[in-house]
């Protein structure tokens, strides 16, 4: 994939101020961007993040609603 190409998501994430997943580009991202931790958060940072896991489709379905309410105002 092109995008993935190191010389070129180091150049994207320089332009668009957000991290990317490809380790090999990150000496190519510039050195205000790479040395920002809220971009790239220092190890003691990342150690503590997490993603959510899978709900059941009834919890789903809940916070479905719920953020559409927020979103539609009602």
């Amino acid at each position: 994939n092109y995008l993935m190409r190191p010389e070129v998501i180091a150049h994207i994430s320089d332009h668009v101020y957000y991290a990317n997943g490809n380790k090999a580009s990150v000496p190519l991202v510039s050195e205000a961007i790479r040395n920002n931790p809220a971009i790239y958060p220092p190890a003691d940072v990342f150690a503590k993040l997490f993603t959510l896991k899978v709900q059941d489709p009834k919890i789903d379905r809940v916070r479905t609603r719920a953020w559409t309410k927020v979103k539609s105002g009602k």
